[in-house]
Order: structure tokens, then C-alpha cells, then sequence
């Protein structure tokens, strides 16, 4: 390595003579300073005053002498490094990031207060987002809490900057996310208030999208905790919000019809399963075809059908097999049939 004692090599203007740890060969951190006077201490000795010299390396250790810098050699090269400029640590971070690196981007997170000093907003929440998309990748590649937890502590910073920034519909996008993780990471509790933030921004600011996700995120949260009423009217209040989300988006509505069926069963509301179930199908139906073939969510509206036709007769207490008053749904495919049933166009890709 180029740092090191006992290789002869010009570094800057400054010749560094052969010689080894301890021989009194001059390292190449021993340039000093533009200015002669500093009020720094020697790193090895602890001495104060003027003529103190700094690394020229890493310009952030200072030495009274090569005698001091050469007992401390052993133990500071392990950190001496030359500083990569911040233009270039800006331009390789955005690199990075475009190109979905998350290890890339997370080696420079050592310089992210750098990046944001003197900045602003736009530019300090811009970079928030870079380290904390990249921490979300790395929880999903390696399910490290400790990428979960950096991932929180980013968000909390970027919050407000989006709220000062005026983009509500991101921060209630933001409280929902950092509230999954800490969902993730079992912190139920703080996980629910900022579900219960989101839903409050998502209906201040007339965003439904954001509210019909926390509101979901509420109601599964309530039905883990055995809350089943409140959770199944959190997920009713999901739906409504879905249907009119600002964005015209149906996997909003998918999504919230998903999991109140699935609360729904849990409970054994067959009467208000059926019909959920039959306009999940229809939504799902409209989605494939729009996507040009049949997709999962179309088999799974399917098989919530077939689920349908089996459980008033096994789960349902009050149920009856024997009583004929009150007719069985209609038949569905079995899983067998489910696999010849619209066949997807060559070529055609399901993007669901």
C-alpha cells in the first residue's frame, strides 16, 4: 500500500525516504500543515501547541514529529485514508442508486451528513431517500433488523422535510412504510401510530390511496391483536377508502377487498364473504384482461370461491349440512381446471 512505511514513493512534494516502523523513516502522512500554527494535539502523545503537522493523507490526525507519527503508524493506517472528494462521492452515490446497488450506495452512508450540510430541503430529503431505499433493499436480501432499524431512524429525519416541502401524499406514503417495518421488526405498538398518522394525513389532505393503505395496515395490526370488530371495521373503512383513491389505481381496491375477505373467514361472515369474494373476482377479471392473460390474481379470486363452497359446511357452527332451506353456492373449478382456464397469450407477461 501506497500509506505505508519502508516503500520509497513521492507523495505530493514530499519524498518519503526507505525505512521501516520504528527506523525513523519519514511516512507519508507527515507534510505539514498550509498554515504552521495549529491548536491540535499530537495524536500519540497528547501534546499541545504550535508546529503540530498533519496527516497529509487523511488531514484528520496531527503529530509533533516523525518519532510520534511512527509509533502511532501501527495503529492509525489501519484508518488513514485518502478522502474521496464530495463531488465524486455525490455523482458515485447516484450511480449507485440508479443502478439498484444498495451496497454501493450504503459505503458512502459515512458521508451523508456531508452530502446535507448547508443544503437544502429538497436536496437533504433526496438524499434521506437514497440510504433508506437502499436499507429496504438490504432488509429484503439479508433480514437484518439492523437495515430495518437504519431504515426507521432515516424516515423520521425525512418526515418533516416532506412536510415543509408540501408533498403530503409522500409523507403519509413515508409514515406508512416505516410503519410496516416497525411492524416487521415487532414493535406493534409504535407500528400503530404511525399507521394512525398516515390515515390522519391521507384524510387531511384528501389523499385516499394513503388512507385506504394504513387503515388496512390498522386493521390487520387489530385482528393480530384479537381485536376481530374493531380490525374487520378498520378493513371496511380500507375498502371505502380504496374505491376512491385518487389515483384510479384497482389494486388499491384489491388489496383492501384481500384482506377483509381474508378477515372475513377468519370470523366466518360467510354472508359477507360470498359477495366480496364474486367482486374481487370481477375486479381481478378486469385487471388480466387489461394485462392481456390470466393472472394470480384472477386464481386467486378462484380459489377464494372454491374456499367459499367448503367452509359453511366445516366452519360455519350454526351451519347444518342436512338443512336444505338455504341452498349451497354454485359449483367453482377445482384446482385442477383452475390451470386450463384462459390461458395466457405467447409472449404476454403477467405484471401483477
Amino acid at each position: 500500500m501506497g500509506g505505508e512505511p519502508g516503500r520509497g514513493r513521492a507523495v505530493g512534494k514530499i519524498l518519503v525516504a526507505r525505512g521501516g516502523e520504528g527506523k525513523g523513516g519519514i511516512l507519508p502522512c507527515c507534510t505539514a500543515p498550509a498554515m504552521a500554527e495549529s491548536v491540535d494535539s499530537c495524536s500519540h502523545c497528547g501534546k499541545q501547541g504550535a508546529g503540530l503537522k498533519r496527516c497529509s493523507r487523511c488531514k484528520q490526525v496531527s503529530y509533533c514529529g516523525a518519532a510520534c507519527q511512527n509509533a502511532d503508524w501501527k495503529g492509525h493506517k489501519k484508518s488513514c485514508a485518502l478522502p474521496v472528494p464530495l463531488a465524486d462521492v455525490a455523482d458515485s452515490l447516484h450511480v449507485a442508486h440508479v443502478a439498484g446497488d444498495w451496497r454501493g450506495v450504503l459505503k458512502w452512508e459515512g458521508r451523508m451528513e456531508e452530502l446535507m450540510a448547508n443544503q437544502p430541503d429538497q436536496t437533504c430529503e433526496w438524499v434521506l431517500r437514497v440510504f433508506a431505499r437502499a436499507h429496504t433493499m438490504g432488509l429484503n436480501s439479508t433480514r437484518s433488523d439492523n437495515h430495518g432499524r437504519s431504515f426507521v431512524g432515516l424516515e423520521e429525519r425525512r418526515i418533516p422535510l416532506l412536510g415543509s416541502l408540501q408533498r403530503f401524499r409522500d409523507q403519509g406514503e413515508c409514515m406508512y412504510h416505516m410503519a410496516n417495518t416497525l411492524k416487521v421488526l415487532s414493535f406493534d405498538s409504535k407500528a400503530s401510530t404511525w399507521f394512525q398518522r398516515a390515515r390522519d394525513v391521507g384524510a387531511a389532505h384528501g389523499f385516499f390511496s394513503v388512507e385506504s393503505k394504513a387503515c388496512r395496515g390498522l386493521g390487520l395490526l387489530a385482528m393480530m391483536d384479537g381485536r376481530r370488530e374493531e380490525g374487520v371495521q378498520l378493513l371496511r373503512n380500507a375498502l371505502v377508502a380504496a374505491e376512491l383513491n385518487e389515483l384510479d389505481d384497482p389494486e388499491y381496491e384489491l388489496g383492501a377487498l384481500d384482506s377483509l375477505i381474508e378477515a372475513l373467514f377468519n370470523t366466518h361472515a360467510i354472508d359477507e364473504v360470498e359477495p366480496l369474494v364474486l367482486r374481487y373476482r370481477e375486479a381481478a377479471t378486469a385487471m388480466s384482461g387489461k394485462m392481456g392473460g390470466f393472472c394470480r390474481l384472477e386464481l386467486y379470486s378462484l380459489l377464494c370461491s372454491a374456499r367459499l363452497h367448503e367452509v359453511p359446511r366445516l366452519c360455519t357452527p350454526h351451519w347444518d349440512p342436512l338443512h336444505t332451506a338455504r341452498p349451497l353456492p354454485p359449483p367453482w373449478p377445482n384446482s385442477a381446471s383452475l390451470l386450463k382456464v384462459a390461458p395466457r397469450p405467447r409472449g404476454a407477461r403477467c405484471t401483477c
